[in-house]
């Protein structure tokens, strides 16, 4: 039996994913209402083409993950690729932040899409897809990797805090406009590259025996794509990731717009983030009993229903701030359960895979999570910018139709997201699945 992780190298493995926030819940949040209002970019081509860029995502997802799996070396197989993606990762996030203010229009998408893509599609894929496979290499553990998965988003929590409540404080303190967005963008970058390093070298990647005999084989990038998507659970987790992230980009972008221009200030998509924050703080701390008491299925199920009933009641009162703020606390109560269970559902899919197939294609398995943040956030992102531009969004003012626009990216659209989030989980039972394949062994 493999002994229990101590609190603090989960502590550790849990800052690389608060540290990763820093970058990723940044962009997913900020970067349209920056490349719009300040870089002066045109709302329907910038939506269009950070969308596009997303694209990638897919093919350099499944490449990098091929790849981890191919590794061999004294730091393991996904350390490595952590350790050296964190470098170019935090200069391309500062070039992203810092658009020349002397390039047209169309310089300035063609700038924004370059830089854009290599953050999304080359560096946070090879950061964040490594940082993910670690959740299967170091521990087998079960219980282990959902409280790793709960301090882990608890952390995120406290980053989605942090970066919600400062980022437009913090860009008015050093000196608004450009020169503000590009000091945070420094900062943040210097957050997330500390973060990433105690990850890099507080955790170890170990074998558990018990499955490492079953890791016999190898196989080319056509036959893991082909075992991949012949593996039903690796289809549905890749699915909760994009609905899960097309929320997340969603709710980021279109807060900033609801704060500016619904609620009349933009500082207070602060208010808004620790709506959704602090509860989902809370609930992670019981999501280990949770799925210790019912599994990971069923803790789902009702996560995803309290999603629903929450972006529900904000809908319907969403006219009263305090009904709107009553509606994202119960929806984030949900949240928090699924955003721990995901991981350790995409490792519990790497165990199925090879304890059927006896392959060893751990670092692609989790490209179901790395395509499935970044398309979807990208798609989120991107939905509320073709919204915004159907009505006539032009960075200055809010018309009536962008009003009512932004209150559907906002209100409506993640009653569907939460809908269909439940009807993957019902399908989702590959717990039972692998103790079965464990006592067959």
């Amino acid at each position: 039996m493999e002994s229990k992780m101590k609190f603090w190298k989960k502590f550790a493995f849990g800052l690389g994913d608060f540290g990763g926030n820093f970058c990723f819940s940044f962009i997913s949040s900020f970067a349209l209402i920056y490349f719009t209002d300040i870089a002066g970019a045109n709302v329907l081509v910038i939506s269009t083409l950070l969308l596009i860029a997303k694209g990638f995502d897919g093919i350099t997802d499944l490449i990098t993950g091929h790849l981890i799996d191919k590794t061999h070396s004294k730091m393991g197989k996904a350390r490595p690729w952590l350790f050296w993606s964190a470098f170019p990762l935090a200069i391309a996030m500062i070039m992203l932040f810092n658009v020349p203010a002397g390039l047209g229009k169309t310089a300035k998408s063609v700038y924004i899409f370059i830089f854009y893509v290599l953050v999304c599609a080359f560096f946070y894929t090879a950061n964040n897809l490594s940082y993910n496979a670690l959740t299967s290499l170091i521990t087998n553990n079960q219980e282990d990797r959902v409280s790793m998965g709960s301090i882990r988003f608890m952390l995120t929590a406290v980053a989605g805090i942090i970066i919600g409540t400062l980022t437009t404080v913090l860009v008015q303190v050093f000196g608004t406009g450009q020169k503000g967005w590009t000091a945070v963008a420094i900062l943040y970058a210097v957050l997330f590259f500390v973060c990433t390093m105690i990850t890099v070298f507080s955790v170890k990647e170990v074998n558990n025996a018990a499955i490492e005999e079953q890791r016999v084989n190898e196989v080319g990038w056509g036959e893991s794509v082909k075992i991949l998507l012949s593996n039903r659970y690796f289809v549905i987790v890749f699915f909760i990731f994009l609905l899960m992230y097309i929320f997340t980009g969603l709710i980021g972008t279109a807060g900033t717009y609801y704060a500016k221009y619904v609620l009349g200030n933009e500082n207070m998509y602060g208010v808004l983030s620790i709506a959704m924050m602090i509860p989902m703080f809370i609930s992670l701390l019981v999501t280990p009993s949770l799925t210790k008491k019912f599994g990971m299925q069923k803790t789902g199920m009702g996560a995803g229903t309290l999603f629903v009933i929450g972006s529900l009641v904000g809908l319907i009162g969403g006219s009263s701030l305090p009904v709107l703020l009553t509606g994202i606390v119960i929806r984030s109560f949900g949240m928090g359960p699924i955003s721990a269970i995901i991981v350790t559902l995409a490792a519990s899919v790497s165990d199925n895979i090879i304890l059927k197939k006896k392959v060893n294609i751990e670092g692609m398995t989790f490209s179901c999570s790395s395509i499935g943040i970044k398309i979807g956030s990208g798609v989120g992102t991107a939905l509320v910018g073709w919204l915004l531009a159907f009505v006539g969004y032009n960075g200055k003012e809010a018309t009536d139709s962008v009003l009512t626009m932004i209150r559907i990216s906002y209100l409506f659209v993640p009653v569907i997201l939460g809908i269909l989030l439940i009807v993957c989980f019902l399908f989702m039972n590959v717990e039972e699945e692998n103790k079965k394949l464990r006592e067959a062994i």
